[in-house]
Order: C-alpha cells, then structure tokens, then sequence
C-alpha cells in the first residue's frame, strides 16, 4: 500500500512539473528587438510597448504587460502572474544601456496561462510615443509614432527560476510618424497653389 502510495505521489508530482506554467519577462535587452523611429535606431526616446501572447502564431493575441509614461505605478500587482492590468511606469525603460532595447525594470515574471515552463508561447509587441494609454490611442492622435512587431517566439521558463525568460527571439520595431488627415491635405493644396503658380508665371 506505502509502495502504492509513493507511486501515485511521484506521478502527480512529474504531471504538476510538466503542466508548470512557464514565465516569461519583459526585456529584449539579451536578445535583437531594438526600437528606431522613422528608420532610425533609438537611444534616448522613453515609449510606450505592450507585450501581448498567444498560443498559436496566427491566434488571437492577448496583453501581458504595459509600460506606460503615464503611469505612477512601478511594479505590477506585486506577484508574479498574468493579468491584462499590469501597467508598470515605463520612464527609462527604452534606453537599456543606450542601445534602444525594452526593458522592464523591475523584473516581473509574468505567467504566460496556459503554455508550460519549456513550452513554447507566440508573443508581439507593440511600441508608441507619447503619453497615449494604447495603441488605439495613438493612432488617433495624429502626432504620434507607432509601430507593431512581427510575431515571435520564445521558450518559456519555469516560475521562480527565470532563466532566458528574457525576449531573446523579438524583432527589431520601427515605430512610424504618421500626419493627420487634415495636415496632409493641408499640404496637397499647398502643392496644389504651387503649381498652379508655376504655370501662370509660365
């Protein structure tokens, strides 16, 4: 019966290992994704990102983590885990040593809900300028630059034992300054009065 006993334990506690949620944190730092605005590598622009995964690469994408300029907060519920609330102050975070890469400077281990520790999750990320709560925000706001990584993977790690939990696989993002509507057509009759100028002095 002890030997029954002992059996069954040692098989939950292989089942229990193997279905650990893997963690993963918000740091491109060791790996290549660094950010350029309009073509141009960054070093010094604070921004906004957000990490989002999904399970598949063609999936829905769901947030894991905000670094946010205009937020107070500097950590995120304070434990570990995923939860799309998790908005950290993001000032300083994009300029790691100079060289454009996020950072997530407090070090939080987000759990990535269903993908096991060693199993491998899909992951993008966005990045913005300003002090815009969202990318749809952002966007609207004519005045911003913004941009979206290519899709991603990444091999999770174990829950206290982060090691390469880091985003070593993301991609380089170029975030892009887009006009208003009104300014570029603004410009269009500016070009348009130029022309016609032209040719009446012809």
């Amino acid at each position: 019966m002890k030997k029954l006993i002992l059996s069954v334990t040692a098989l939950s506690a292989c089942s229990l290992g193997a279905f650990a949620q893997g963690v993963i944190t918000f740091n491109s730092s060791s790996g290549s994704g660094v950010i350029s605005i309009n073509g141009a590598l960054d070093t010094k622009t604070d921004i906004n990102a957000e990490l989002l995964f999904s399970t598949t690469a063609t999936g829905t994408f769901a947030p894991v983590a905000q670094l946010l300029l205009s937020s107070s907060n500097t950590s995120s519920d304070g434990t570990p885990g995923f939860d799309p609330s998790d908005i950290i102050s993001a000032a300083g975070d994009i300029t790691f040593k100079g060289t454009g890469a996020l950072y997530e400077r407090y070090g939080n281990s987000f759990i990535i809900p269903g993908v096991g520790s060693g199993s491998t999750a899909f992951f993008e990320v966005e990045g913005w300028t300003g002090a815009y709560n969202s990318l749809a925000a952002a966007q609207g706001s004519g005045v911003s630059a913004y941009g979206t990584s290519a899709v991603f993977s990444e091999a999770l790690s174990a829950a206290g034992n982060p090691i390469n939990a880091s985003l070593t696989s993301m991609p380089n993002i170029n975030l892009v300054s887009v006009p208003e509507p009104s300014t570029m057509a603004m410009a269009g009759v500016g070009l348009a009065s130029m022309l016609l100028f032209r040719r009446r002095n012809k």
